[in-house]
């Protein structure tokens, strides 16, 4: 794989003009990025998005102050405000080194993700050894480190498959740039609106399927504690876990302070079923959101934090918004 080439496809004719150029213009201006970021050696990468995260911190209120609520919940008095702030400016400088570590790995990409993954991935045995009963594999994982590098780095280790559940980007252009992106590695995307039937199917393949259970879920969640705070999750990683007893794995991507990053599979998160499924499936979720918090509050920096993780309520508190 020598990078990933870059094209403009028409968009359907339906689309209203001004969408379209807006679109256009986007798409126009990442490509001015990746001019600028491809060249750059690893490390200039890495101090730019440190700047340009700084910057960030500094300038977008509106997304601060939903990193500060979501600290207050997350730590409550036992960090100061201002510790609160280290956290939350180390977290848009990650953020920022990430997206920009994804725009200059779209050149010459299997070496310079390798580049960015320190050594090998622990806990390559478990999930070895959970591959071993068929069943695929589940991968419990969030917004983390850089996401996206893990998942390509996954891929070229050619040990399984892996399928992410996304949404849709607004922008086709930037969708299809991000798609092809993504499946770099040899790796496939699920939109978050297909069928659940692509999810089995993958599974029955004894292939792995990466779910995200850090964000909201507007739609079809279930509320479970996180943080001690009522947050709708997705509840579809526990629900098929329990029909088809596909194993869960934790798959985390922790930074350095080279701007690297370490992989982490596992341990095996396990669960036993008792004669109520409705329970069961909460409980299983809300395990699976307790083994996040712990990943979290030992380092909380490379967390996407800025996210109105708390935004959907329960009927109860609809009238008292966290946000």
């Amino acid at each position: 794989m020598t990078g990933i080439t870059l094209s403009p496809t028409p968009l359907p004719s339906n689309n209203r003009p001004l969408k379209s150029t807006r679109h256009f213009l986007e798409y126009a201006f990442f490509n001015l990025l990746l001019l600028l970021v491809c060249p750059l050696p690893q490390q200039a990468v890495v101090k730019i998005g440190r700047s340009l995260g700084s910057l960030a911190f500094l300038f977008s209120g509106r997304r601060k102050r939903s990193a500060k609520i979501n600290l207050d919940i997350v730590f409550g008095d036992s960090k100061s405000s201002d510790e609160k702030n280290k956290i939350i400016k180390k977290s848009f400088q990650n953020l920022t080194v990430s997206a920009l570590q994804c725009l200059w790995a779209t050149s010459d990409t299997e070496k310079r993700v390798r580049e960015l993954i320190e050594g090998e991935p622990a806990g390559l045995d478990l999930l070895r050894q959970c591959l071993k009963k068929n069943k695929g594999i589940f991968f419990l994982t969030a917004h983390y480190g850089n996401w996206e590098i893990m998942g390509l780095f996954h891929g070229y280790l050619g040990i399984c498959s892996l399928s992410s559940i996304v949404r849709k980007l607004d922008n086709p252009y930037l969708d299809r740039v991000t798609k092809k992106f993504r499946t770099a590695s040899g790796n496939k995307i699920i939109y978050r609106d297909e069928s659940p039937l692509k999810i089995v199917r993958e599974l029955k393949n004894n292939g792995s399927v990466a779910v995200m259970m850090d964000q909201n879920t507007a739609k079809g969640g279930v509320f479970v504690d996180f943080f001690g705070k009522k947050a709708a999750t997705p509840r579809s990683l526990a629900l098929l876990s329990y029909r088809t007893g596909t194993p869960i794995l934790p798959l985390f991507c922790r930074p350095t302070d080279k701007g690297t990053y370490r992989i982490e599979y596992g341990p095996e998160i396990q669960f036993t079923k008792s004669d109520n499924k409705k329970n069961d499936i909460r409980n299983w979720t809300h395990h699976c959101e307790q083994f996040i918090e712990n990943v979290i509050r030992e380092n909380p920096a490379p967390w996407m934090c800025g996210h109105q993780r708390w935004k959907t309520r329960p009927p109860e508190e609809k009238e008292t918004p966290i946000y």
